[in-house]
């Protein structure tokens, strides 16, 4: 009977002058949890109230009382997802009591950390401090260091911003000359290295091969990349130098980019001397086209905008949180390119000159999947168009999906990249009021002994 009475004992809680007044045998239902355990015993019970006090969240601990009596945990709209995993941390209630419902509202939180982590480190200003920012052995008020940041970030300074758009128009004159000298009306009779067309043991196969290897690039051109070449270089070199983290600098995606062009850059310049000797032998001649095609990373220069442009940025983040999802793409299409090819190959298995082997299916299938379409292959029976129409759909249905997530994972950050560039602005107005107002008090006291003086002097 004693037992049956204390179930029903009300049981007072005072959550941060909150009441709230429950039966001792609804608190049983998980007694794993803190307000299970509750006893007069406890630090939290207030003798001369005669309840329990918890200097906690009234409004969560509304959602996590409920829990105890309809048995759903229920995450609250207008509650920080962070705040409510502390509040389920204090009293004890487990992850597995959470209604299906709020799994979206409670891991929330987990997505929006990874955003804001991504950002700040895209945002730090040199991208090589940590956490041991204060004790690194880095002297930033010395000039060194200060041309590096000038070098590396734009945003550092007007100089930094002045040499970065300097940059990019160098990227961007480097990259027109590039293609130009694709273009016969820009190349001209050898003048750096001799032919001797008698030792040239094989035929040039194609007129586009013909027009590297038998003419020069026009000499205009030819100095404008040589001058490319050289200040990307003296970039490369500089800002190995004054980097204060060598280690970690090689170790960057761009500045490995940035050496492979150099070098190959440097490679190409010096087998223009000795084109003439390099295309008697087809091996030779190989490497040099092979060599070549390794300047075109000079394109992928123009991602250094992504440290001026927070969008361009942005995008970037988009993508790279986007991989999973593009690789499980990649898995899907591979698989629905095999089946639609062997369904395309077998539907005109009884017509010659269509698809005369699973590789060229798959090739038809790729680009159908794609809505390329370029018609080289085509059914040309009533099964191998119903074929084709279901590769069509299915690539429409693949391709749609990832799409949306890349945008949804861009908004994402996009949201956040412009709430962050809001808070330092914000950040930047409050200190500059502060100094500001720090400054005009430290006049009106330096000002306020003088007129004192003044007043003084009148009145003597």
């Amino acid at each position: 009977m004693s037992t049956a009475n204390n179930l029903k004992v009300k049981v007072k809680l005072n959550i941060r002058g909150v009441r709230f007044e429950t039966r001792s045998s609804t608190l049983g239902f998980y007694p794993n949890s803190l307000l299970a355990c509750l006893d007069h015993s406890s630090d939290y019970w207030d003798e001369e109230n005669g309840e329990y006090f918890f200097e906690r969240d009234p409004d969560i601990f509304n959602s996590i009382l409920n829990l105890y009596t309809i048995h759903e945990l229920h995450v609250p709209k207008n509650i920080c997802g962070a705040v409510f995993r502390k509040e389920m941390e204090f009293w004890k209630i487990p992850v597995s009591c959470i209604s299906e419902c709020c799994w979206k509202a409670y891991y929330e939180i987990d997505d929006t950390t990874d955003v804001m982590e991504n950002l700040r480190k895209a945002n730090n200003v040199n991208g090589l401090r940590g956490k041991e920012d204060d004790n690194d052995g880095i002297n930033r008020d010395s000039i060194r260091y200060k041309i590096w940041i000038a070098l590396d970030n734009p945003k550092s300074s007007k100089a930094a911003l002045i040499w970065n758009s300097v940059y990019i128009l160098v990227v961007s004159i480097s990259t027109l000359v590039f293609f130009m000298a694709s273009m016969a009306e820009y190349r001209s009779d050898l003048y750096l290295s001799i032919l001797r067309p008698e030792h040239v043991n094989y035929s040039i196969p194609s007129e586009k091969l013909r027009i590297y290897y038998m003419k020069d690039m026009d000499p205009s051109l030819f100095v404008v990349e040589f001058m490319c070449m050289l200040i990307f270089t003296a970039e490369l070199v500089l800002s190995f130098v004054l980097c204060p983290c060598r280690k970690q600098y090689m170790c960057s995606p761009m500045k490995t980019i940035s050496l492979v062009l150099v070098l190959s850059m440097w490679l190409t310049f010096a087998f223009e001397f000795y084109k003439g000797d390099m295309i008697e032998s087809q091996s030779t001649a190989i490497f040099f086209m092979i060599v070549r095609f390794f300047t075109v990373l000079r394109v992928l220069l123009f991602l250094r905008l992504q440290k001026q442009f927070s969008a361009f940025r942005v995008l970037l983040f988009a993508i790279q949180s986007s991989l999973k999802e593009l690789f499980l793409l990649c898995i899907t299409f591979s698989v629905a390119t095999v089946i639609f090819a062997c369904a395309i190959f077998y539907a005109e298995i009884f017509h010659d000159g269509t698809y005369d082997n699973l590789f060229i299916a798959m090739w038809w299938a790729i680009i159908t999947m794609t809505t390329v379409g370029y018609g080289d292959f085509f059914p040309t029976t009533a099964m191998g168009y119903v074929v084709g129409v279901l590769c069509a759909v299915s690539g429409l249905l693949l391709l749609a999906m990832p799409v949306a997530i890349i945008a949804s994972n861009f908004a994402d950050y996009y949201t956040h990249n412009k709430n962050r560039i809001r808070y330092l602005n914000s950040v930047r107005e409050e200190k500059k009021f502060v100094t500001d107002e720090k400054n005009k008090y430290s006049r009106n006291i330096s000002i306020r002994p003088a007129m004192l003086n003044d007043d003084k002097e009148q009145r003597e």
